[in-house]
């Protein structure tokens, strides 16, 4: 019966040669990544990994994790979690890991919202892990949150969610509005699909994320269509409808939501498209 030998390395040594491993594969932030490979495979914080440098230990769950990043796995899935708005959210590979950009549609939504204070009801299309529902809600605790996925398995992700941050969210499985009967909404926000298909991207992102959180037909605006279509049935008027979108994307989207304006990002570029309810058709 064979069997192996246990290898043990003291943390900093550890980080040190993951780092340069991490380095030559390209991949950015390769001592913060490693760091956080370890402290994951300890069961402990990035603190603790600075701190006790010195100490020894096994090597093998970390180098499992190591060879997975280096593989371009994603870092988020490989923890098992992405930070956003401050706070920690589960994410797997049926949901789109939370990027940071999204946080200026929470930020505009909670500025649209400032003068709701008698409450506001809200939507949130195409949720995934729940995050902008999930943390609106968080922010805003008189605010009645919904949000709908095509995915039963991004909405048990985002009941997950919901349930260890605390937030009553109302979650339902819907493609875009088709359960939502006669429901109306002051506001309906969304981070939909808006990729096109032939676009080039990292090998972390087309290999791993879900393709359906990712790409849409008609060169990434079909789903933005969908919902020009669809969104004035569903808000109240008076509200207001935000869209992330992609960089390029701004011209044609203000072509078809006629009346709207742009918000960028703090890089400068386009990120969420702001639609008045009550705008010429």
């Amino acid at each position: 019966m064979g069997f192996s030998i246990a290898e043990f390395s003291s943390i900093r040594e550890w980080v040190q040669s993951a780092t340069e491993k991490l380095h030559s594969a390209g991949l950015n932030a390769s001592k913060l990544e490693a760091q956080m490979l370890v402290a994951h495979a300890l069961g402990k914080d990035r603190t603790f990994v600075i701190i006790h440098g010195d100490d020894l230990f096994e090597t093998r769950l970390a180098d499992e994790l190591l060879t997975r990043r280096l593989g371009h796995e994603p870092l988020a899935y490989i923890l098992g979690w992405r930070e956003f708005y401050g706070r920690r959210f589960r994410v797997d590979r049926s949901v789109l890991i939370p990027r940071h950009e999204t946080e200026v549609l929470v930020e505009e939504t909670l500025a649209l919202g400032s003068d709701c204070s008698s409450g506001c009801r809200l939507l949130d299309v195409g949720t995934g892990s729940g995050c902008i529902a999930i943390t609106l809600k968080l922010e805003r605790p008189n605010w009645d949150v919904w949000a709908v996925d095509i995915s039963c398995s991004a909405i048990q992700t985002a009941r997950e969610n919901a349930e260890t941050l605390g937030a009553d969210v109302c979650l339902r499985h819907s493609d875009l509005f088709d359960q939502l009967g006669g429901m109306k909404f002051d506001m309906i926000v969304s981070n939909p699909p808006y990729i096109g298909k032939d676009e080039s991207l990292p090998k972390e992102v087309r290999e791993f994320e879900p393709e359906a959180a990712l790409f849409a037909d008609d060169g990434g605006l079909a789903i933005y269509r969908r919902i020009a279509d669809e969104y004035r049935t569903f808000l109240n008027p008076g509200g207001w409808l935000l869209l992330e979108i992609g960089q390029t994307q701004g011209e044609a989207l203000l072509s078809l939501f006629s009346g709207s304006r742009l918000v960028a990002d703090l890089d400068g570029n386009p990120r969420v498209l702001v639609v008045p309810r009550d705008m010429p058709k």
